[in-house]
């Protein structure tokens, strides 16, 4: 250690409800950050499982350079569309 005394870690939970209305483009984004990232296209395919993979990847950049947090974990879930959810555009 650098003699400097550790500082608390704080964990908040951030929760967000995506509506996804383009799953190809959504996709399309997640496989080209993955390469971004260094994965190849191959690579990329074998970690994947759908929509919930490619939010993870596009949203959870894991560290961020001197923003002082770090994602710890992320997990994504698929729900049926309820009433409530529809194009606010």
């Amino acid at each position: 250690m650098s003699g400097v005394p550790s500082r608390p870690r704080t964990v908040l939970v951030f929760c967000v409800e995506p509506a996804v209305f383009d799953e190809d483009a959504l996709g399309r984004a997640a496989k080209a950050r993955a390469r971004e990232d260094g994965l190849s296209d191959e690579a990329w395919a074998s970690m994947r499982s759908g929509m919930p993979d490619d939010l993870i990847m596009l949203l959870d950049p894991g560290l961020v350079a001197d923003a002082g947090f770090e994602i710890i974990q992320s997990t994504c879930e698929v729900s049926e569309v309820s009433a409530h959810a529809f194009d606010q555009r």
